[in-house]
């Protein structure tokens, strides 16, 4: 690229000034053309203009004093090779030989390397593609050979001559380093506007209109479309006593709202952020009477994926339409699977008839079918409710403290509700234990009467002597 360059400069010379004609025999300042040193500026050459610099490198500047190993260039441009060429030290952090100096291994073609300053009036940017899309016969046609892109990165990634393993690869990397002392910045990392001023898009209404696309061609099943990998926290020393579950700071670094595990020997513990000089254990944890040395560490992110904009979606914030075995699943370490306590809804879970919601993998299940709601465990139905189309009157069971037995009574609108206890067919209602009856007359601490039956099925206690009929 940079000998082609060199002779459309030549062969144009006679266009320009010949000040600004680019005579390559000239070059030689550069240690014979010094590829770290090509950027851009200065000399025209044809409709865009490229220079060779003052002469500084691309690895040309400064580790950062903050201690975060991030790298301050002050050498600024375009900077061209025909190969793999172009050593950088990328600001995000550049490794460190034992002697101070960078240790990169970063090597590229091509680069853009600017920096932006607060003190400028304008948007800054390294790079800007400034695309128009126009409508024609063929695009609409609907042909595919007019799709457009704005940026498009075509990566392969195979085997070496002798069937080697190839390199690690990224098809898009954005690595952004907020440093300590930046204060209440706002930092994306990527933003995509979706600006639709031509029609509504609803899901079967013909046209597509997506932030993201995710879609490809394999042979193998890949990982995930999204994938959140560990991270690289940091770990802060201190010693703590525990009781009972609530661990206290007694010297080191205190808690802070991020601390999210805590780790005393060899075992991770989840605790729960209370104040800087305590955190409340999510899972149990031993007592430790006198100090123990702990460390902990900080989250990563406050949330892995955050969805919030009262307007930003009409439907559903999550919508899945797919046959996948699972719908969602939640593995890990969590201490609540599905949280709605912080939301408006009514409903915090809507299912269809027969849907089951299970507690024991497939078994003990809850599930309303054939008009009734449904308990089963081990596919046999243990406990059946059911409503009627005027169920205003229904049963309640209430709990009772120690030395006193739980109560079922009826509840609803009506006075007087009597409460029935059926078997099936001519089998009858049996007590298991001992009748009491409050009230009646006792004879040596127990109640004096019979539990009889009249011709109506009325359950009554005759408190005299001799047969119930």
């Amino acid at each position: 690229m940079f000998r082609s360059l060199l002779a459309a400069a030549a062969v144009l010379g006679f266009l320009i000034a010949p000040a600004a004609a680019w005579d390559p025999a000239k070059a030689g300042r550069y240690g014979g053309l010094d590829l770290d040193s090509l950027d851009v500026g200065g000399r025209t050459l044809n409709r865009g203009s490229l220079m060779v610099g003052p002469g500084c490198a691309s690895t040309t500047g400064a580790y950062a004093t903050d201690g975060t190993k991030s790298w301050e260039p002050t050498c600024f441009g375009v900077f061209v090779a025909p190969g793999q060429d172009i050593r950088t030290n990328l600001t995000r952090g550049t490794n460190q030989n034992p002697d101070g100096t960078p240790n990169s291994k970063l090597f590229a073609p091509l680069m853009v390397q600017a920096q932006s300053s607060g003190a400028l009036d304008r948007e800054q940017n390294g790079m800007i593609i400034n695309l128009d899309v126009l409508g024609g016969a063929q695009s609409a046609a609907g042909l595919d050979n007019t799709n457009t892109t704005g940026q498009l990165i075509s990566v392969r990634q195979r085997p070496g001559p002798n069937g080697e393993k190839p390199p690690s690869t990224w098809g898009h990397n954005v690595d952004i380093h907020i440093a300590p002392g930046s204060g209440p910045v706002q930092t994306w990392g990527v933003e995509y506007d979706l600006n639709n001023f031509n029609q509504n898009c609803y899901p079967g209404m013909g046209c597509i209109s997506s932030g993201m696309y995710f879609n490809g061609i394999g042979g193998y099943a890949n990982t995930a479309w999204l994938y959140s990998g560990g991270g690289t926290t940091q770990t802060r020393n201190l010693s703590v006593t525990v009781a009972n579950g609530v661990v206290m700071r007694m010297a080191g670094e205190a808690f802070t709202r991020a601390t999210y595990r805590l780790k005393i020997g060899d075992i991770f513990y989840r605790v729960t952020y209370v104040n800087p000089d305590r955190v409340d254990a999510a899972v149990a944890i031993p007592n430790y009477a006198s100090p123990v040395a702990a460390t902990w560490q900080n989250a990563m992110v406050a949330n892995g994926v955050l969805f919030q904009g009262e307007n930003m979606a009409s439907d559903n914030d999550l919508a899945l339409n797919t046959s996948a075995y699972n719908a969602i699943t939640v593995a890990g370490k969590h201490h609540v699977g599905l949280n709605t306590a912080s939301d408006d809804a009514r409903f915090a879970v809507v299912a269809s008839e027969e849907q089951k919601a299970c507690f024991k993998v497939f078994d003990a299940c809850w599930s309303f079918a054939g008009g009734a709601m449904q308990y089963t465990s081990q596919g046999q139905s243990v406990l059946q409710l059911v409503s009627v189309t005027d169920g205003a009157n229904g049963a309640r069971v209430t709990a009772a403290g120690v030395g006193f037995g739980p109560s079922l009574e009826p509840v609803g609108p009506d006075a007087n509700i009597p409460l029935n206890l059926k078997g099936k067919g001519a089998g009858a209602v049996q007590v298991g234990g001992p009748l009491a009856a409050p009230g009646l007359p006792t004879a040596a601490g127990a109640a004096k009467g019979t539990l009889c039956v009249d011709t109506a099925g009325t359950v009554y206690v005759k408190t005299s002597a001799g047969a119930c009929l």
